[in-house]
């Protein structure tokens, strides 16, 4: 496994994130962009869950990206409540398709709880993957999200003890989906995944093992 310190720009503005890939000199791998969370509540991108999903990813042969979102760590820019997070989201998915052995036309795209909402808040954003996972959603970012009408391959995971994303919310906005989305629950995890994160990781690179390679 290589990981490589990365910076790329949008709008002005510069992020960090850090590339992951297989050892070897594989070509045409499929990629997966990540995207942390809440940056108010210490989210970034070495978050337990983002670095479990991104390192199962590798494992299976995926090339990864994560990134800080603006003004978190040497990221430029300042917390915009999501509204403008989804334009590094952009910029790190046109970074990690040019990236040397990723195949360009391969690209997933994955969130948790913060990360989700932008996600889900962008339809452009949404077009550019062809698979998402979305980790511990909220009901209110899934009521309106246009990701509803989309049909590419979609997976909702949270864990039964989650009381920020509770699963009967989550499953009952499921039938407003033209193509519902694969929908998993983890019994005895939390919003945070602490101790369930191998459980996780497995059932999110299992899902994009399906649709991506």
């Amino acid at each position: 496994m290589r990981q490589n310190a990365v910076m790329f720009k949008t709008r002005e503005l510069s992020f960090e994130g850090i590339v992951t890939m297989p050892d070897g000199s594989a070509s045409s791998l499929p990629g997966v962009v990540i995207c942390h969370p809440h940056p108010l509540f210490g989210g970034n991108m070495d978050n337990n869950v983002v670095l479990a999903v991104s390192f199962a990813l590798v494992e299976q042969g995926f090339v990864t990206l994560r990134f800080n979102f603006r003004g978190v760590g040497n990221s430029q820019g300042e917390h915009s409540k999501g509204e403008l997070e989804y334009q590094e989201a952009l910029a790190a998915l046109d970074m990690l398709g040019a990236w040397p052995g990723v195949n360009g036309r391969r690209l997933g795209l994955a969130g948790y709880s913060f990360g989700t909402g932008v996600i889900l808040g962008n339809a452009d954003l949404q077009k550019r993957a062809r698979a998402i996972a979305l980790i511990s959603p909220s009901s209110r970012n899934l009521a309106h999200t246009p990701l509803k009408a989309s049909k590419q391959p979609k997976l909702i995971i949270t864990g039964d003890r989650d009381r920020l994303a509770p699963d009967p919310q989550l499953q009952s906005l499921l039938a407003s989906f033209s193509h519902p989305p694969i929908f998993q629950v983890v019994a005895g995890a939390d919003h945070y995944w602490v101790g369930q994160e191998d459980e996780l990781s497995r059932q999110v690179s299992d899902f994009f093992l399906e649709h991506l390679k």
